[in-house]
Parts: structure tokens; C-alpha cells; sequence
């Protein structure tokens, strides 16, 4: 019986001596990884740390890291670094496995406390940068500075008048990689204390299981999913706060005065958002606003569909966009990108007391302007109808110019632009005619095709091209299966 306890105790001590060996070796593996990449970076950072981090399940890092960048001596703080995998033997060879596209199946890196300090001579470099981008365009204005007083940027100095003295954020950036269904997704988790939050999630499909980093382009990856979101975490309020008292004002009266600059400063650029897109962008200007975008493109979204997508409208209907402002829906897929664009209207010139202040005004309300300086009203409207009508009939219709009388003279004389293409609805008589354009079926079972036309068959089938993550299929369709076709023409 003592001798089996014998046998047992030295078993037992075998073991224990043989598992603190493999830890020793994989705690040695992740310090000479570790210290390697000091030596690498050497040239641009200095890295110190207090302790290494090695759990034989899968996790791997550092704590108490100091990187203290070579060029001018700025030290940023970091409180720990993990690396997370589900297979803990990637851990032995992690730089021949990625170079070989032998990934595991669940890869994550996680960054806790890193601090950033306003004082920081990575931060002032970052200042003295805006400082000589504002001498060179000194009348330019920051969107984000609108009708925030005579500000013409929110900046670091900025920053400190909000209450800000530091930034200590984490950040978690992780690489999931399906095999089977050749799917790989990064996710990404930022967040910075009294600031915000945001998260990225994208979703690509490949052509091919072979990950290797410089083969992947070749896999012909195409977008499956895009989610972006973002939670205000106290900056909405300070900003506001501060700008409102900049301006003088209170602060709804400042955040009504900013939406009504960046509508003006759209308009400039030829873009005019609708009214549900501004009440998106008011509601994420909230104290703790939270804004989630997520787009779904059907069939996934690579190179050849983008190449022939004819329009920004286009390109925005195929993404499949779905939005949630502070965790409500919105009906975004109600708008109508195609009007997003128009002919630039030019702002106020800066001192110009005659337009600051005011809206644009409209035709009719010039006209009434007009008239209240003139004769009797009923008298000049006829006079300004006649000669609207007699200006409108000499214009040569091939032009299709709107030519208004004199007293408009100055205003834009606009030639009337062809309808842009889109997807129009199309007879099922007509398809024949229409070989390689751009198709949406739907059926009488409320499913949808998208995609080419080849042919027609025997004038009664249908004949669609459509691309997939593994090639390409051709899908017929009988007439009498479909319900309705939209052509893109």
C-alpha cells in the first residue's frame, strides 16, 4: 500500500513538473514575442512593461505598459494588452501561422486605459497642425464650429473649455473567421470616458479558404454586412453647453441656429438633405444621442456590382439601409436619394447685412416685394404674368430655358436636366428589347430577383444573370410567375 502511494505521489509530481514546464515555455514564447516587437519598434517607440500576462486557455499579454515615442519623447500609458484566441496553441508560432492563413476561429486584441493627456506633446503637435491648416484658409469654418460664437473649429484648446484635461479610452478590435461558410468578420469597440462610444462590425464573404494576408484580395471579397453605431457619452451636452454660451444664446436657440448654418453650407455644395435626415442628425446632437447604421446589400456588394451601379442613389438603394436613432427605426427607405442633389446655392458673402439673417426667399416672395415698392398690385402682377408668359413662349424649346422679366435679373437662368437613370417600372412585353440592362423581378411568391437581363425565351421566359459569393447563375422566370419588373434605363 506505500508503495502505490509512492508510485501515485511521484505520478503526481511528474505531472505537476511536466504542466509547469509547457507554462514555462509558453510564458518564455509570449516575452520574447513581446520583447521582439520592442526591438522592431525601437526605432519609433520605446516599450516597457511590468509584467507578462500567459493563461495556457487562450490569453495572452502585458500590464503596466509605458510607450514612449522616440521622436519627442511623449509617453502614453497603458494599463493592460490582451490577446485572445480560442486556440491556444496559436500562441507558439502566432507570426508563421497568420503568414500561412492558418487563423483560428476566434482572434481578439484588447487595449484597457490607454491615456492621452491634453498637455502631451502628442496633443500639442496635433494643435500646432490645425494651427498652421487655419493660417492657411483663415476665413474656413469647421462644420462642427457653426454657430458656435466666433469659434472656427472646436480644437484642443477648445477641449479645455469644456472640462476636458485627458482622454483614457479602450479599444477592442476582433477577427472572427468562418471556414466552412468562407465568412470573416472584424469587429471593433472603441470608447473614450466622458466622450462616446462607437462599434464597426463588417462582414466579408471569400471566394476561396485560403486566408493567406496576401492572398485575400484575390478571393474576391464582397461586403455581406456593415453595422456602425455610436452612443454619446457626455460630450453632446458639454459641446452644447459650451457653444450656446459662446454664442450668447441658449441652447436651443444655438443648436436651431448650427442646423439651420449646415443646411446653408449643404445647399453651397449642392446637397439638400430632407427632413428626415435632419431630424436623424438633431436627435444624435442630444445629450446621449445614439445613432446604429446597418447595411445588408443583397447578394453582398464587390466590385462588379459597384462598377455598375449608375448613380450615388443607386449605389445607397442597393446598400439596404436600415437606421435606429436613439433606439428607435427609421424609414429611411422612404426617401428619395435621387432629389439629394441639386444646383449649389452660393452662401452670404461674410459682412453682407442685406442676407444675414434671412432665409432664401422665393419667387413669389420677390414678386410680392416687388409690388409693394410699385403701383397698385392688380396692375403689376398682370404686367409681371405677361411678361413671364411672352419670355416663356420666345425661349426655343430645344433649350428648355425658364426665362423670368427683369426684375429677377441676376437670378440663375437653370436649362431643366434629364431625368437621371433608376429603376423604372417595365412591361414584360418590353424586356425582350432591353438585353443586359440592369433588372428587379418580383414574383407572385413576394420573392426578388436582381440582376441582368440575358434573354428573353420563346417570348414567355425570362431569362437573369445574377452574381453570387461562388460564381455566376442564370435563373429563368416564366412570365406568368411575375408579378412586377423594374428596368434600369
Amino acid at each position: 500500500m506505500r508503495k502505490l502511494a509512492t508510485w501515485l505521489f511521484l505520478l503526481v509530481l511528474l505531472l505537476a513538473l511536466a504542466l509547469g514546464g509547457m507554462y514555462g515555455f509558453y510564458w518564455y514564447q509570449v516575452k520574447t514575442f513581446v520583447d521582439d516587437l520592442a526591438v522592431q519598434v525601437s526605432g519609433q517607440a520605446q516599450i516597457e512593461y511590468d509584467a507578462i500576462y500567459a493563461d495556457p486557455r487562450g490569453e495572452v499579454g502585458v500590464d503596466g505598459i509605458n510607450i514612449t515615442l522616440t521622436q519627442d519623447g511623449i509617453r502614453i500609458p497603458v494599463q493592460s494588452i490582451r490577446v485572445r484566441s480560442d486556440d491556444p496553441f496559436f500562441f507558439f508560432n502566432p507570426q508563421g501561422r497568420i503568414e500561412s492563413g492558418d487563423w483560428p476561429g476566434r482572434l481578439s486584441l484588447v487595449v484597457k486605459q490607454a491615456e492621452v493627456g491634453l498637455d502631451s506633446g502628442l496633443v500639442k503637435s496635433i494643435e500646432q497642425q490645425a494651427a498652421l491648416a487655419m493660417e492657411a484658409n483663415p476665413l474656413a469654418v469647421s462644420p462642427e464650429a457653426l454657430a458656435c460664437g466666433d469659434l472656427q473649429q472646436l480644437g484642443v484648446a477648445e477641449m479645455r473649455q469644456m472640462g476636458y484635461s485627458r482622454f483614457v479610452s479602450d479599444m477592442v478590435v476582433g477577427l472572427d473567421v468562418d471556414r466552412y461558410n468562407r465568412r470573416v468578420t472584424l469587429n471593433t469597440d472603441f470608447s473614450a470616458n466622458q466622450f462616446g462610444s462607437s462599434t464597426v462590425e463588417l462582414e466579408f464573404s471569400v471566394a476561396s479558404d485560403d486566408l493567406v494576408p496576401a492572398q485575400l484580395l484575390a478571393a474576391n471579397p464582397r461586403l455581406r454586412k456593415l453595422e456602425v453605431s455610436y452612443q454619446d457619452g457626455g460630450y453632446n451636452q458639454r459641446r452644447n453647453s459650451f457653444c450656446a454660451e459662446q454664442a450668447g444664446v441658449e441652447v436651443d436657440a444655438y443648436l436651431a441656429d448650427h442646423r439651420q448654418l449646415m443646411e446653408r453650407t449643404l445647399l453651397a455644395s449642392g446637397v439638400d438633405l430632407p427632413e428626415l435626415l435632419w431630424d436623424i442628425y438633431s436627435g444624435v446632437n442630444q445629450p446621449g444621442g445614439s445613432l446604429m447604421l446597418t447595411m445588408r446589400p443583397p447578394g453582398g456588394l464587390g466590385p462588379e456590382v459597384m462598377a455598375a451601379l449608375g448613380s450615388p442613389g443607386d449605389m445607397i438603394e442597393r446598400l439596404n439601409l436600415a437606421v435606429r436613432l436613439n433606439g428607435e427605426p427609421v424609414a429611411v427607405n422612404s426617401i428619395d436619394w435621387s432629389r439629394i442633389q441639386v444646383e449649389p446655392v452660393p452662401m452670404p458673402a461674410q459682412g453682407d447685412e442685406s442676407l444675414a439673417g434671412e432665409e432664401a426667399i422665393s419667387m413669389d416672395e420677390a414678386v410680392e416685394a416687388v409690388l409693394a415698392e410699385g403701383a397698385e398690385a392688380e396692375v403689376a402682377e398682370a404686367e409681371i404674368s405677361d411678361a413671364v408668359e411672352a419670355e416663356t413662349a420666345a425661349a426655343p424649346e430645344a433649350e428648355q430655358v425658364v426665362m423670368v422679366p427683369d426684375i429677377f435679373a441676376g437670378m440663375p437662368k437653370r436649362a431643366l436636366k434629364p431625368e437621371p437613370k433608376r429603376y423604372r417600372p417595365t412591361e414584360l412585353s418590353q424586356l425582350a428589347a432591353m438585353q443586359g440592362h440592369p433588372v428587379r423581378v418580383k414574383t407572385d411568391l413576394g420573392n426578388r430577383f436582381e440582376g441582368r437581363i440575358v434573354e428573353v425565351e420563346n417570348g414567355n421566359t425570362l431569362l437573369i444573370e445574377q452574381r453570387l459569393d461562388r460564381g455566376i447563375i442564370t435563373y429563368p422566370l416564366e412570365f406568368q410567375q411575375i408579378r412586377s419588373a423594374e428596368v434600369y434605363r
